[in-house]
């Protein structure tokens, strides 16, 4: 109900309750006025997250090892029990030295590893020469302990490792986990292994 009341010949209307929903706005507001401004405490957290995170990215990046993993290429068809490659293989060899001595920019691998045998070591040769890299024997007895040494003294550089049908599945599952096989005539498959730091191991097949 509205009562309409005069004041000095003026009138006004009272309206009940008008002090009330007074006082109620005004507490809203004073707890306005103390209740703190979060964002800009907020945002500085926010641009420190994003930070972290980007360089993190940039660390997992440059610490990333490349490890390229192959068979050795096609051999001699002969009774020896360690023969050399075949007119093939040599061919096969320098292509695969010729795709990867531009791997990256600077320089195309920073580190060459084959088994003891011939055939290993001549698919690797193409490439050693044309970097004046050494090719690391790597002895069927601490063929294990390959994948760690790549991950610990190679980290973040580009490593081929040349292996056969047996040796290349075992390397691949030590620095990845992932578990494959290679035909007796498959020489053209090649994987490679990123090996990050923080993030997930992932390996691609591609042939060359």
């Amino acid at each position: 109900m509205i009562r309409v009341v005069s004041t000095r010949g003026c009138a006004a209307v009272v309206v009940p309750g008008a002090s009330v929903y007074h006082e109620w706005m005004q507490r809203d507001l004073d707890k306005l006025r103390r209740r703190p401004f979060f964002f800009p405490l907020v945002l500085p957290v926010l641009l420190l997250i994003m930070l972290v995170m980007a360089a993190a990215w940039l660390f997992d990046a440059r610490a990333t090892t490349v490890v390229f993993v192959v068979r050795h290429a096609e051999i001699e068809r002969s009774a020896d029990p360690d023969p050399p490659l075949s007119q093939q293989g040599r061919e096969r060899a320098i292509r695969l030295a010729k795709m990867l001595a531009h791997a990256r920019p600077v320089r195309g691998i920073d580190a060459i590893f084959a088994s003891e045998y011939r055939r290993t070591h001549q698919t690797a040769t193409p490439l050693s020469e044309a970097l004046g890299l050494p090719v690391n024997l790597v002895p069927s007895p601490i063929w294990d302990e390959l994948a760690r040494r790549i991950k610990h003294e190679h980290r973040g550089e580009y490593v081929l490792v040349v292996g056969s049908t047996d040796t290349v599945p075992q390397l691949i599952e030590a620095l990845s986990g992932e578990k494959l096989s290679l035909s007796d005539d498959e020489y053209n498959a090649m994987f490679v292994v990123f090996v990050p730091q923080i993030s997930k191991t992932k390996v691609v097949r591609l042939q060359y």
